[in-house]
């Protein structure tokens, strides 16, 4: 036991939690497509997201992804570099970009249609961004101390709660420029198109080429 907390606490569980953290999104960015191709060889149709055959649970995904979509939006308008982030959503909950990920991914997945792509893809989501969020929350630590734990303490990780919504009304305005200075509209307008070219698979694919 003494070992595993050493290691826990060691400059060594860092770097292996930033391993994971720098690889959190290709590691998605490659299963998505190795999955959908394995859809389109094994048959699993996608929910019809466009009339007049459109699935509930397509349009259930689509929703998710716009709200995930949105809150990370939300989120990167209110980056300020050399600060804690604690205003717009961060007044909150300690991780909306992570949460709007897992939306628009949830949302990918209603519309995939298939329990096999659930599994692999949470597992990684949880693997991957679990170490992604230990490892920001042990550098948050470091840099900003007393004030981090104080921040960590009254805000939850991923659920509001009653007082972090009160909270809310001292919670700062959204940026545009610094929205923009994230690079965040590029994820934003490849995250809507995901649910389009998952429905353009689905007719020109299964439809047209497979008869599905």
């Amino acid at each position: 036991m003494d070992a595993i907390r050493e290691f826990a606490n060691s400059e060594r569980f860092d770097r292996v939690l930033n391993w994971f953290k720098r690889r959190r999104t290709l590691v998605l960015k490659l299963a998505f497509p190795i999955l959908l191709v394995r859809d389109i060889l094994t048959g699993h149709k996608p929910h019809e997201l466009g009339f007049p055959d459109v699935s509930v649970w397509a349009i259930i995904g689509f929703i998710l992804v716009l709200a995930g979509a949105f809150i990370r939006l939300w989120a990167r308008g209110h980056f300020v570099k050399g600060r804690l982030f604690t205003t717009g959503p961060y007044a909150l909950i300690r991780h909306p970009l992570y949460l709007g990920s897992l939306l628009v991914v949830v949302g990918v997945l209603f519309q995939l249609n298939d329990w096999l792509n659930w599994m692999i893809i949470l597992s990684l989501f949880a693997v991957f961004y679990g170490a992604a969020i230990i490892h920001e929350e042990r550098s948050l630590a470091k840099e900003f101390g007393r004030q981090f734990q104080f921040y960590k303490v009254k805000t939850p990780a991923f659920i509001p709660s009653l007082t972090s919504w009160l909270r809310r009304r001292r919670a700062g305005k959204w940026g545009g420029k610094t929205f923009l200075a994230t690079g965040e509209l590029a994820t934003t307008l490849m995250f809507l198109s995901l649910p389009l070219l998952i429905e353009l698979i689905e007719d020109f694919v299964f439809e047209g080429m497979l008869g599905v």
